[in-house]
């Protein structure tokens, strides 16, 4: 029984990534609407006479009164691929550079080590789901 207990499971990396997409995908699906609001009132001008929306709750009333209940997750689609590349790379990148850092000994990466690691993921990851904002940005814009 001690030598079953001796060697703990893990999940495969790849197992890990998957899921970390996953729940950033998932939560996607409840932030796009307020994700959609804020790029269409970003978008609706700066000065006073030329705004579309004057709250985003009139903004949230606009698009289901113009595009229906669908029109409140237009962009979906991006916002999910942008979630798929930008979360799985970051939390790539980072384990994989944790674990290359961590001492053969088993010691982590001090708090400054962690924190590049941790600018370096970040960065890699909006390198990678740029493309996907972009294309986010542009189709929450298309009801406009």
């Amino acid at each position: 029984m001690a030598a079953a207990r001796g060697k703990e499971r893990t999940s495969p990396k790849a197992i890990k990534f998957l899921f970390g997409g996953l729940a950033g995908m998932g939560a996607t699906v409840f932030v796009q609407p307020l994700d959609l609001v804020k790029n269409r009132m970003q978008l609706s001008g700066e000065g006073a006479k030329t705004k579309e929306y004057k709250t985003s709750f009139h903004a949230v009333g606009s698009i289901l009164r113009n595009e229906g209940l669908g029109g409140i997750y237009t962009g979906l689609s991006a916002g999910l691929l942008r979630q798929a590349t930008y979360t799985t790379t970051r939390l790539g990148i980072y384990t994989i550079l944790f674990e290359k850092l961590t001492k053969a000994d088993g010691t982590p990466p001090n708090f400054l080590m962690k924190a590049a690691i941790g600018m370096t993921a970040g960065a890699t990851g909006a390198f990678v789901g740029t493309p996907a904002e972009v294309a986010l940005i542009r189709m929450t814009a298309d009801g406009r």
